[in-house]
């Protein structure tokens, strides 16, 4: 049943536990198991194919795994197991928001209007599920206006707030980054998991995702987690597969060169 009792310290807000997801004959994942921190940065590494995006679908629900437990504790002391929910109701109740690989906009929209599609659950109720969002009167004209509101702050942030009536479309690919880290954001999350949202970026197109983190140590209800390559300063590094390699004071990598690549053999050996 979900929410469940609450079983874990406050101040750890995931719980994954021998967590297997396997596709055919394919073992994707194989008895992983970590934790995350509340108000923390925890990054999953590994080299590609080694399942750590098939991870972040097992904790938003994209895919159920085959076994393991995923826990979420949110703020309030309630409890969520994960894997029983489906993935609508892991964004509206547990609050948890995610990015892509793949950017994965709404481009026929406008920018302002990606991220009121991001609001659509408290919207939608504050029209009663009725014609009430269409008239504009009531608790939706408060609502929408929040919602608004929430978008610029975000649009801001991300550097954004001059294209706010472009297509989400025309944007080019570094905002378009920005815009779904935004995006996410506007949901309200307890934990969003960043799917390499740095990927194919310089290190000069970063705002979303510094404010993100900066939202997160100033709030203490967000957890970024990404990938070990775009933690740039600090965090505990969660490798996918033995050997762990993991430093608390991480400056844009693990141990030197030859640990690294002895560290991603022994991933691929692992795998085999």
């Amino acid at each position: 049943m979900s929410p469940v009792t609450n079983t874990m310290s406050d101040d750890t807000l995931l719980k994954v536990e021998h967590l297997s997801m396997k596709f055919g004959g394919l073992m994707a994942i194989n008895d992983f198991s970590f934790e995350a921190k509340r108000g923390d940065i925890t990054a999953l590494i590994g080299p590609n194919g080694a399942g750590k995006t098939t991870v972040f679908n097992c904790i938003t629900g994209f895919y159920k795994p085959t076994m393991g437990m995923i826990t979420f504790n949110q703020k309030s002391g309630k409890q969520y197991l994960l894997e029983r929910l489906p993935d609508f109701r892991i964004t509206r109740e547990a609050k948890v928001a995610r990015t892509f690989q793949n950017i994965r906009l709404f481009s026929g929209l406008t920018v302002l209007e990606n991220l009121l599609v991001a609001q659509h659950n408290k919207l939608m109720k504050a029209s009663g599920y009725t014609i009430l969002g269409l008239i504009g009167v009531g608790p939706y004209k408060r609502e929408a206006a929040g919602a608004i509101e929430l978008a610029r702050f975000w649009l801001e942030k991300a550097d954004l707030i001059d294209r706010a009536d472009d297509p989400a479309g025309d944007l080019p690919y570094g905002a378009q980054r920005r815009l779904e880290i935004a995006r996410a954001m506007c949901t309200g999350p307890e934990l969003l998991c960043l799917d390499e949202p740095a990927a194919g970026l310089n290190p000069g197109i970063g705002n979303a995702q510094r404010a993100a983190e900066e939202h997160s140590r100033r709030n203490r209800n967000v957890d970024p987690a990404d990938r070990a390559r775009h933690v740039g300063g600090h965090g505990n590094l969660r490798p996918r597969r033995r050997p762990r390699i993991w430093s608390e004071d991480f400056r844009w990598h693990a141990g030197s060169r030859e640990e690294r690549s002895e560290g991603y053999r022994g991933l691929s050996r692992c795998r085999g």
